[in-house]
């Protein structure tokens, strides 16, 4: 695991704040009171927001970003002309109040690779690139990496946290003897393989986690 700098931070910040604006608001503060309001009055507006990042102009200027793939073949140590992003994604995830929701959505420990060798694209040599929209420490739901490098592929349990809708499906493994919280402050990112145990961290703050996720592979090898 390495925290690496993405070297233009006002293209994070541009997009957090379209981000924002999409609930309305202008800070993390007020767009975290605003989406976890509207889910206590029954509308889930994180889930809307989410999607309609995902679906936006703003996401895909982002993700096709050059300074994606200089960071992405620096740490794969590869030149960027083998260098391919792959399964990008964006995250909105409440705060760990809404206990139900939070373990729906929360990913256990995994390996990257247990979610996307199927999809193609990627080997166990690809890397994952998580960077979180602000500052964030453990209380805010700062990632949770194992210490020690993975060698294999590990067997993974697969089960969807809502069975009868067939939602959220979940991979998990056994967990990592050690881990460390990724803490990260604004414009780094968190940089891993596919073969790493990872989990969400714990969110007790207020606050809505926003994470960009972006995964990388090494183009002779898929």
């Amino acid at each position: 695991m390495r925290i690496a700098k993405f070297e233009s931070p006002a293209k994070l910040a541009e997009f957090r704040d379209f981000v924002f604006g999409l609930a309305g608001t202008s800070t993390h503060m007020e767009f975290s009171q605003a989406l976890c309001d509207a889910h206590t009055g029954g509308k889930n507006l994180a889930a809307d927001i989410q999607d309609r990042a995902l679906n936006s102009s703003e996401f895909e200027a982002l993700v096709r970003d050059d300074e994606w793939l200089t960071l992405a073949s620096e740490n794969l140590g590869i030149e960027k002309s083998y260098t391919k992003i792959v399964f990008p994604h964006f995250r909105v995830d409440l705060p760990d109040q809404f206990k139900s929701d939070s373990q729906k959505m929360l990913l256990p420990w995994h390996q990257e690779a247990a979610y996307y060798l199927p999809k193609g694209d990627c080997t166990t040599q690809s890397i994952v690139l998580s960077t979180i929209l602000h500052d964030a420490a453990e209380k805010n739901g700062a990632l949770l990496v194992a210490e020690e490098a993975e060698q294999d592929f590990h067997e993974h349990e697969s089960r969807f946290m809502d069975s009868q809708k067939k939602r959220f499906f979940r991979v998990e493994c056994t967990p990592p003897k050690s881990s460390t919280v990724a803490e990260t402050k604004f414009g780094e990112t968190v940089v891993f393989d596919f073969l790493a145990k990872h989990r969400s961290g714990n969110n007790t703050s207020p606050l809505v986690r926003l994470t960009f996720l972006l995964r990388a592979s090494d183009t002779r090898l898929i």
